[in-house]
């Protein structure tokens, strides 16, 4: 292979290099010259295992999807697992590798929508589950709203596999739904609950359901449409524990969810259901299929807390995506033959950084353990104290940011803007990190001031867009916000970003997820390693992929398709879309 060919030809220069000869010329002068010479390791590995990756097809896939997981949020989690380094020479730099991103083959993928450079997740979603660019906040249809897409979900489970979709938000929320849903807006919630429920997929997991009862509240319960169509609805503990393959279709939302979602990772109790559970149930549920089965898993809440600027709560879901990774890896070494295991990003949140201004070239991560509680649980924190005080101070509320956020207070503290040499120095005096500045001091009163607004005063004043709140409580964001940046992180904006995110693949098939291309492929990739997909050998067609159409709009595709010579096979597929799609509008 060249690949292999270029790489040692590497391996030799870099020999080559580091020969006796010159490192002995090295030595001969200069002020290091008495210092041992360290040279290269030999036998160090210079290629990935390349035995974890195979062209065979998949008979088991998973796609692993962290919502607003970019390249820093993975980094961040890496980071943070590893020592700091900062002036008190706590460790040497070194990120600990979380599992995925150790897989054999990586690429990238590009993000953007039809419409939109900064893409949402509506669109990305249906991008790689269904192998079309689509405008953004639209699920499942093409921009002139003239067709419908099929999903790699939809088209597994003709083929004869099981199908399990889960999530750590609600299940009929843009990327879940993407892979079973067909409408005009993302908020379409309870239309696509109907649709989640006409799927026919044997098995959903994780959140529960936005407007269960509609918009309104008036309509039958989507968990009573789930019931009327064959799933059981195992919404407690001991329901999820006595799941089994032979109780048919399911749908397990989480026992003690904050609001429609699963809590935070940080904010979730010993014996609280994870997400890596719901991973577990699903292996085996679906494993007894003798034709396999494909799942996918979305992380949904990294993004959540990344438009809330929360560094500490985004780290701590990606580690426990990990966990949920684990438990499909450890399926894979019992069949490592024929399991596809993919992990990506529908894309990055927050304009996320590692590195500010305030702490220069140092890093101290592991000082977002001072939070003790995402921004969500905060939120409802302060709307108590609130309640309880109407007349509530900003000194009243300071023991209230000291336990949840560690931070140290001196409410008389005058001190102008530190250069970061005078930092340096009060570092050396053991001044605590956490220490409020006079600066930091004034961010949250005002913080605070606004927050004990009403919304409407608090956006009449503009203080949203001055500040950057937004939609988010105050005292809240400046907060998160405020350990992210002592502990050497930052945010640009509440908002997603268009920069290009990893996909990481091991198993059968995993070659094609190698170099760089669009979310789209992402979908025909799957395919071929499911064998579903008879395209060319060397590229990735453009094309669209369409189904669930109504019957006028199948019968003239089908009518097109004849005077084209269609295959027979092909006549039959739409055949059966066109049932399919008569039996969902009944």
């Amino acid at each position: 292979m060249k690949k292999s060919l270029l790489l040692s030809m590497c391996a030799s220069v870099l020999l080559s290099v580091a020969s006796p000869v010159m490192a002995s010329a090295k030595q001969e002068e200069g002020q290091f010259a008495d210092l041992p010479v360290v040279t290269l390791e030999e036998g160090r590995a210079l290629t990935e295992d390349l035995s974890l990756v195979n062209e065979n097809q998949a008979k088991y896939v998973f796609l692993f999807i962290g919502d607003g997981m970019g390249n820093i949020p993975v980094s961040a989690a890496e980071y943070y697992l590893g020592p700091d380094n900062g002036a008190q020479g706590s460790g040497m730099a070194q990120a600990q590798p979380l599992n995925f991103s150790q897989f054999p083959v990586i690429g990238l993928q590009n993000p953007t929508d039809a419409d939109h450079y900064v893409p949402d997740s509506a669109a990305t979603a249906t991008a790689f589950g269904n192998g079309v660019k689509i405008n953004s906040n639209v699920i499942g249809l093409t921009p002139d709203f003239t067709e419908q897409t099929e999903s790699i979900a939809e088209k597994a489970k003709e083929s004869g596999k099981s199908v399990g979709i889960l999530s750590t938000v609600t299940l009929n929320h843009a990327t879940p739904a993407a892979f079973y849903s067909n409408v005009e807006h993302r908020n379409n919630y309870y239309e696509i609950g109907q649709q989640m429920a006409a799927s026919g997929f044997d098995y959903f997991a994780g959140g529960s359901l936005g407007q269960r009862t509609g918009s309104e509240g008036s309509d039958q319960d989507l968990y009573e449409i789930l019931e009327e169509n064959g799933y059981t609805v195992a919404d407690t503990q001991e329901a999820f524990d006595s799941v089994t393959a032979e109780t048919g279709k399911v749908y397990a939302p989480a026992e003690v969810l904050s609001g429609t979602a699963m809590k935070y990772a940080m904010d979730r109790e010993e014996g609280e259901q994870t997400l890596a559970d719901m991973v577990a149930k699903g292996i085996e549920v679906l494993d007894t299929n003798e034709e396999g089965f494909f799942m996918m898993t979305e992380s949904g809440k990294i993004d959540w807390s990344e438009h809330a600027n929360d560094a500490a709560a985004a780290i701590k879901e990606v580690i426990d995506f990990q966990d949920a990774i684990q438990e499909a890896v450890d399926f894979y070494y019992e069949h490592p033959e024929d399991t596809l295991i993919v992990v990506t990003a529908d894309h990055p949140t927050g304009g996320f950084t590692i590195g500010n201004s305030e702490t220069g070239y140092n890093s101290y991560f592991h000082l977002i353990d001072n939070q003790v509680v995402s921004q969500e649980v905060f939120d409802g924190i302060f709307a108590a104290a609130q309640e309880e005080n109407p007349e509530m101070t900003f000194e009243d509320f300071v023991p209230v940011l000291e336990e949840n956020f560690g931070f140290i207070f001196d409410l008389d503290v005058t001190e102008e803007v530190l250069t970061h040499a005078q930092k340096a120095e009060l570092e050396a005096e053991e001044v605590d990190p956490m220490t409020i500045t006079a600066m930091e001091l004034e961010e949250l009163r005002y913080a605070f001031d606004q927050s004990m607004l009403t919304y409407d005063e608090r956006n009449a004043g503009q203080a949203d867009v001055i500040k950057g709140y937004h939609s988010y409580l105050p005292i809240s964001i400046a907060a998160t916000r405020l350990v992210a940046n002592k502990a050497g992180f930052a945010f640009t904006t509440v908002d997603h970003s268009p920069e290009r995110v990893p996909v990481y693949a091991i198993g059968a098939g995993a070659a094609m997820f190698e170099g760089n291309f669009e979310n789209s492929d992402v979908a025909y990739k799957l395919l071929a390693a499911m064998g579903l997909y008879q395209g060319g050998d060397t590229a990735v067609p453009q094309i669209e992929v369409t189904g669930k159409a109504d019957a006028a709009k199948e019968e003239e595709a089908t009518t097109e398709e004849t005077a084209e010579d269609a295959t027979s096979e092909e006549a039959a597929t739409e055949e059966t879309t066109e049932e399919t799609t008569e039996e969902s509008a009944e």
